[in-house]
């Protein structure tokens, strides 16, 4: 199993599948009829749709982080910076 304790900037990861704790997450929220709920769970599911790999970006927190870019409304696009914290939902490229 990887370790996320041990990616540096500039690795490349492939997203293997949603974390559990962000699925647990969204169920939670989709509950309690919150606003965006899942936003973290759904936007990993639409990188994964597009392509899953991606380079840790920074390190904060302890935790690794990338960037990705995501079509929104015609003609935008949203930015979104998500920490790696499940080591059984991605692999080294």
């Amino acid at each position: 199993m990887p370790d996320r304790t041990k990616l540096k900037i500039g690795d490349r990861i492939r997203l293997l599948c949603v974390p559990n704790l962000d699925l647990e997450q969204r169920e939670r929220e989709l509950r309690a009829g919150m606003a965006d709920a899942g936003w973290t769970a759904n936007t990993i599911e639409q990188i994964l749709a597009c392509d899953p790999v991606v380079t840790i970006s920074s390190l904060e927190d302890d935790m690794p982080w990338f960037e990705y870019e995501l079509p929104a409304d015609p003609g935008e696009i949203a930015h979104h910076f998500i920490a790696v914290m499940d080591d059984d939902s991605w692999e080294l490229c």
